[in-house]
């Protein structure tokens, strides 16, 4: 089989690794999902830049269905990590607003009333 094929399969198996592996994180970790994000963008050029270089007419059909099918599982696993951010961010909201409701009370409480 060509070297790249087997190159560009070695790289799409690495971000379905790492898509599968970033889905049981917790997202408090700013570090880790900084890190997650430029890796995985890092691999992704890496992919296209491999996948723009093979002559796909040439390369076998079944070797092109597979292909296909890992694309469309890491398309699975960044919808699955879309509804993971999304409710992080509703969490993170939720917080910020309770926080500030907090600080809104206590503004509004005057200590040189208490006795």
């Amino acid at each position: 089989m060509n070297k790249m094929i087997l190159l560009l399969d070695e790289f799409i198996i690495k971000a379905i690794i790492m898509t599968e592996s970033i889905l049981e994180v917790d997202y408090r970790d700013d570090i880790k999902l900084a890190s997650f994000t430029q890796n995985r963008e890092r691999l992704l050029s890496i992919i296209d830049q491999i996948s723009e270089k093979i002559d796909w007419p040439s390369i076998e059909i079944m070797h092109r269905e597979d292909f296909h099918r890992k694309i469309e599982y890491i398309k699975f696993l960044d919808v699955k990590l879309i509804g993971k951010l999304q409710e992080y961010q509703s969490e993170v909201k939720k917080e910020v607003e309770l926080t500030f409701k907090q600080k809104e009370n206590v503004k509004g409480y005057n200590l040189s009333e208490v006795k």
